[in-house]
């Protein structure tokens, strides 16, 4: 706030470079090297830099992180605001209205990134020797760097992975770029590591026995961008939730790159755990984060409604929540109309907040143009991101403990283990990183509806509510697809008998999906939205209607389950049985819990407060040479100052000594202000520095400039207490 052009800030306020723009730089600083005479004659093309940072045409296979400061500063003390103006150059005076503010960090941060690739063969290391190369070729970074900012200079600390040990890395990366580059050939990629597919055979692998439930917790380690359609042009903005497609599309890659799916048995099983039900993936919704525990939340119910005067949010109870089926007008305000509830439930009985929505935040992002070093024309990206150290959770379930033996076999997870996966776009440039950790949950509660169906439904003749907790396809013979709630299709998808409906809440949605592997757009689904609700009665219940309705909780109902749709609950506790939600804190392992954060910088405020009381009320307009003497010499020791402003007002000793003496020198025709009337002002000045001196020395600068402003502010009175 209060400054037109702000340094990039993670979510916990520590400033961030972000991978897009590191990314960025490499690639000029590799372009710019390929540009250099000796390398020049090798006829370098487009495509050396294509497959080490990628293109539209070539995913890159270089991971490139943001960077983060080693040991971070309290906000405050990593930047400075900075005003600028600009000036006309035809009169070379300031233009009106063109006064603007910057924040710049503070000059002697180090930062760290890492750069990370999955392989580590002869073309892997020629690429390292060229990003490492590139990166000792980059001198400046950020906006004004033609203009004396951003001075950098970019090192290589430390190697994993390699066997090579060499006394220095950084050199032996530097000689292996001379060798392979210069003098020789970079080794190419190996087109063999691409994962190869065939047809299997059209029996599927058949898994039987009991179900397995795992909790999937997720922690975003760097923003997560999972975009929707973009509404305009270059503006992405993020799901508030993790898909259940972005979970199955990250473990089926890993299960490619890990088995040879050339083989028919191995692809029959491939498809069999990802693609016919052998697993159903969650869709992750936002967790609540208090105290190292985890409370789940789900999209609010359409038919839970609150108060339109004060609802039901994240600030209080407002006038509370209450389901549409008992109350048609607010009973605290009696004639106020009631609207749904926005955002997400939180499944606690008691807390300062019961709605949450994830924290999110916009960044942008340019495309440089590689031999003009400026932006492209119209080459402005907005990315709309979920903010890093939060937390989502969701429930995956395996159709048999072969199943998920089968699918940690493939993929390499392991329960009780913390995983690194990368989700969403953007994921090769500081986007995406998050770590996760799983856990068996069979006898525990289902995390999205906490209570047992026998405690929610005691007469199945009553009315009886059916929430979707996540989208849901529902669909006919004729492959035409639910937009409300009808007796005919829940007939046809519970299995419950003849059913009445009594009242319905229901949303529709337009759900796009994108198939990376082939670089297509999926078939176009429409869906009944997560939080539609409908009341209805069953005219003869079944008597298995109670593991009947928990194996569709379980299981879910319409099409593409496996990818986390059609997730119901009925008569979920969140209506009428809140009170009973006391068991649904997740507590965090140790290894998923978030670091410290920086500390919070009050040192301007605490010595505001102390030189208030330490200074006089007013000072004599003399001052303001003190003023000026103390924010000319600011970068000295506040000892020293109290020492040397003792002696202010006075002759140099030095130079009356060269010039003969006191007596070439003569006597003052006027009495030193500073040694009479204003001797005891500036003796609580000499006081207010050593105190000063008991702080902080890395606020000592920032103290002296905060004391000469004040003597300033004190001193502009001509009438002021000497």
């Amino acid at each position: 706030f209060n400054v037109d052009s702000a340094i990039l800030r993670e979510a916990n306020g520590t400033p961030v470079l972000r991978g897009t723009m590191l990314s960025g730089l490499l690639r000029d600083g590799a372009y710019r090297l390929l540009q250099l005479p000796p390398l020049k004659k090798k006829n370098y093309s487009e495509k050396e830099l294509e497959r080490v940072f990628g293109s539209p045409r070539q995913a890159k296979h270089w991971h490139i992180a943001s960077a983060c400061p080693q040991t971070p500063l309290a906000e405050g003390r990593d930047s400075q605001t900075v005003q600028r103006v600009r000036i006309d150059p035809r009169t070379r005076r300031a233009e009106s209205h063109k006064l603007f503010s910057l924040e710049e960090g503070a000059a002697g941060q180090v930062f760290e990134f890492t750069m990370t690739c999955a392989e580590a063969d002869e073309a892997a290391l020629d690429e390292a020797a060229l990003l490492v190369a590139a990166a000792r070729n980059v001198r400046q970074l950020g906006r004004s760097r033609r203009r004396g900012l951003g001075e950098c200079l970019i090192c290589l600390s430390a190697v994993e992975g390699v066997d090579a040990a060499p006394p220095n890395w950084q050199n032996w990366f530097l000689d292996r770029f001379y060798d392979r580059w210069i003098q020789n050939t970079p080794a190419q990629r190996d087109a063999s590591n691409t994962a190869n597919f065939t047809v299997g055979s059209k029996e599927l692998f058949p898994y039987q026995g009991e179900s397995v439930r795992l909790r999937l917790i997720v922690r975003l380690d760097e923003p997560l961008l999972i975009a929707r359609r973009a509404p305009a042009g270059n503006q992405f903005e993020t799901c508030e939730f993790i898909p259940g497609a972005t979970i199955l599309g990250t473990l089926a890659n890993k299960a490619a790159q890990r088995n040879d799916l050339s083989d028919a048995q191995i692809y029959t099983q491939f498809v069999s755990l990802f693609l016919r039900g052998g697993v159903n993936f969650p869709i992750l919704y936002p967790a609540y984060h208090h105290q190292n525990s985890l409370y789940p939340t789900i999209p609010a119910p359409l038919g839970l409604l609150t108060c339109s005067v004060l609802p039901f949010s994240e600030s209080g109870d407002g006038h509370k929540a209450f389901s549409a089926n008992l109350c048609e007008r607010c009973p605290r305000c009696n004639e106020e109309k009631l609207e749904p509830v926005r955002g997400f439930v939180i499944l606690r009985r008691k807390g300062d907040s019961h709605v949450y929505s994830p924290n999110r935040s916009s960044e942008l992002h340019i495309h440089i143009d590689e031999e003009s070093g400026r932006v492209k024309e119209g080459q402005l990206y907005g990315y709309t991101v979920l903010d890093a150290g939060q937390y989502f959770v969701g429930e995956l379930i395996c159709a048999s403990n072969e199943a998920w033996k089968h699918l940690q076999k493939m993929t390499g997870i392991a329960e009780k283990t913390p995983l690194q996966w990368r989700l969403g776009k953007a994921r090769r440039r500081g986007y995406g990183k998050v770590t996760t950790w799983l856990k068996r949950c069979d006898e525990e509660a289902p995390l999205w509806i906490q209570l047992p169906l026998e405690q929610r439904i005691t007469d199945p003749k009553q009315p009886i509510s059916l929430t979707l907790l996540t989208d849901t396809i529902i669909s006919n013979h004729w492959g035409q697809q639910a937009v409300s709630f009808s007796e005919k299709w829940l007939e046809d998808v519970l299995g419950l008998g003849a059913v009445q409906i009594k009242d319905t809440y229901a949303r529709t949605r337009v759900v796009d999906s994108f198939n990376s592997h082939l670089g297509l757009p999926r078939w176009r689904d429409t869906a009944l939205t997560a939080g539609s609700v409908v009341w209805f009665t069953l005219k003869n219940p079944p008597e298995n209607w109670q593991k009947h309705m928990e194996s569709l909780e379980r299981g879910g109902i319409g099409l593409r389950c496996n990818e986390g749709f059609g997730r119901v609950a009925f008569n979920h506790p969140v209506y009428e049985q809140r009170e009973k939600l006391t068991k649904s804190n997740i507590r965090l392992n140790s290894q998923m819990r978030l670091g410290d954060s920086p500390s919070e910088d009050t040192f301007v405020e605490n010595w505001e407060e102390k030189l208030n009381a330490l200074l006089p009320q007013k000072l004599n307009s003399h001052f303001i040479t003190v003023a000026r003497w103390l924010q000319t010499h600011s970068t000295q020791p506040p000892q020293t100052l109290a020492e040397d402003i003792k002696e202010l007002g006075s002759p140099d000793k030095n130079l009356i000594k060269a010039i003969g003496g006191k007596r070439e020198y003569g006597e003052r025709s006027k009495d030193n202000f500073f040694q009479n009337d204003g001797r005891k002002s500036l003796q609580k000045i000499c006081e207010t520095l050593m105190s000063l001196a008991q702080e902080d020395a890395n606020n000592h600068q920032r103290g002296v400039e905060q004391l000469a402003d004040t003597i300033a502010a004190l001193a502009h009175d001509e009438k002021g207490e000497p």
